[in-house]
């Protein structure tokens, strides 16, 4: 009977040990959506915003995107030269940051999703909880060096993560922690000013003021090299209503960068797309990426199923936005001065 008990106890200890090192070795990021902007040692702001957007397809679960906006502390000299060395300052002392940086984490599966309550794990410091400033830096450093390695400037270039999957989404609401225990889709972006033009690198990019190119067209005439690496626009959507203009733009990838990519196997050297990413994606400058397809994800999570630039040859979105920080879409732009009738375009 001994021998039995200290069986038990040794094989408790192991189960507990087990759960303690699973909390210990993983990551996760935590989404406050009480209180929806943060502060950094004084000199970064960051802004929280998730929307909730919805499949029109019974093959897809409704989804969950959490963005991480992080503003730029330095407001003048936008040339490339002057970022570059500005991202160098940055990654030495986390101070001032040249570009705006936007971090999305979106949970995705192909069936439910799974809610757990963490909150004494989260108490006890039983999870590797990580900052805000270390989301980030890590995101900044992945951003430097794919904005810049192409260009030649590094004689070598680390293992790029833009688009990951090893961080999970802890939301905490109303004091209390839940982790969303899913597979989780973790992005990294800049918000770039002036134009994409072709010749530009653009592996991490948004450039919302950038010229518009038609997924469909480019797609169509087989022009994919003109944009090689590059996050093109598409559409821009202008509400208008009484002199006030909100704009949302539309967004497609084009040659993602082989670190992060997998070749699709239709016998074209140049035709690459994401494994896990957004794909096709609207774009809310003041609140980050607010739909998007997902549809490289399920070609990865569903064997017949084609990836995006196969499949949608031109933009169309799966999605809808069904909320933004939890208030309905209509009723979000509704509080920006902007009528039911504005909205027919994006609902």
């Amino acid at each position: 009977m001994r021998n039995i008990t200290i069986l038990f106890t040794f094989l408790a200890v192991s189960v507990f040990q087990l759960i303690g090192s699973c909390f210990a070795q993983t990551k996760y990021v935590i989404f406050d959506q009480d209180k929806l902007t943060d502060s950094l040692n004084g000199h970064l702001f960051c802004k929280r915003t998730y929307a909730e957007i919805e499949s029109d397809s019974t093959d897809f679960p409704d989804l969950t995107i959490y963005n991480f906006l992080f503003k730029k502390s330095i407001l003048t000299d936008d040339s490339n030269q002057k970022v570059f060395q500005n991202f160098i300052s940055f990654e030495r002392d986390g101070k001032n940051l040249p570009v705006d940086i936007l971090v999305t984490i979106t949970p995705l599966t192909k069936a439910k999703f799974e809610l757990k309550n963490i909150s004494k794990a989260v108490a006890n410091r039983e999870i590797n909880v990580i900052s805000l400033d270390s989301l980030l830096r890590t995101s900044a450093k992945d951003i430097f060096y794919a904005r810049y390695a192409p260009l030649g400037v590094f004689s070598d270039t680390p293992s790029l993560n833009l688009k990951r999957t090893d961080y999970k989404i802890v939301v905490k609401r109303k004091n209390e922690y839940f982790l969303v225990d899913n597979e989780t889709l973790t992005e990294s972006y800049f918000i770039g000013n002036g134009y994409m033009e072709p010749y530009r690198t653009n592996a991490a990019g948004i450039y919302p003021q950038s010229k518009n190119f038609s997924k469909q067209n480019y797609l169509a005439a087989e022009k994919l090299n003109m944009l090689k690496g590059g996050i093109i626009k598409d559409t821009t959507i202008n509400l208008n209503n009484q002199g006030r203009t909100i704009v949302i733009d539309r967004f497609w990838t084009n040659e993602p960068y082989i670190p992060f990519t997998k070749s699709a196997g239709l016998n074209q050297s140049n035709d690459w797309y994401a494994v896990e990413g957004i794909g096709d994606f609207e774009f809310y400058w003041d609140n980050g990426i607010v739909n998007g397809n997902f549809l490289d994800y399920f070609k990865k999570a569903k064997l017949n199923y084609m990836p995006d630039k196969q499949l949608n040859r031109k933009l169309n979105l799966w999605y809808k936005t069904k909320k933004i920080n939890g208030i309905p879409l209509k009723d979000f732009f509704k509080n920006k001065g902007f009528d039911d009738t504005n909205l027919k375009s994006i609902i």
